[in-house]
């Protein structure tokens, strides 16, 4: 696809496009691991990542999760995932909260790269607001986990300089 085709189809992103982008994976590792979607998932992310925000709310929530599932069964993680982590935050703040986490929590490799953010100063005590009220008002031990992990994240980001 040339790149105009790449943006359109970006700009106009909808669930009915989900299963051309989707980590549709064999089940196996090494030499015998296939994922029908992952070039043009691939060559989807390296098109739009310098400039997320033509991109639908929906197609950075689905290429950051499907992102996640790819990292977690090749050991590694998309070198930009850190954008889309990044974009989806900024953009919807708590509305997709939880699947930041989830994402997140797929691996070391999603686990690290997902901390690499530059929110604004506003997002960052927004959503450390929203976790510190899930902490108190959560009997959920393993949604309150979830979270903790995420306190520290977004306290250290509070204290940073911007």
């Amino acid at each position: 696809m040339t790149k105009n085709e790449i943006q359109t189809f970006a700009k106009n992103y909808s669930d009915k496009d989900f299963d051309r982008i989707k980590f549709d994976w064999n089940g196996k590792h090494g030499d015998e691991f296939e994922d029908k979607n992952h070039d043009f998932r691939m060559q989807l992310c390296e098109t739009i990542k310098d400039d997320l925000s033509y991109s639908t709310e929906k197609l950075i929530l689905d290429l950051y999760l499907e992102l996640s599932k790819c990292a977690k069964e090749t050991f590694g993680v998309y070198n930009s995932y850190h954008l889309f982590a990044n974009e989806l935050l900024e953009r919807t703040g708590t509305k997709y909260f939880d699947q930041y986490i989830e994402g997140a929590s797929k691996s070391m490799d999603t686990g690290l790269s997902s901390g690499r953010l530059n929110l604004s100063k506003e997002r960052v005590f927004e959503i450390l607001n929203h976790i510190k009220s899930k902490i108190a008002n959560s009997e959920n031990e393993n949604e309150i986990g979830g979270y903790n992990y995420m306190r520290k994240r977004f306290e250290w980001l509070s204290e940073k300089e911007v």
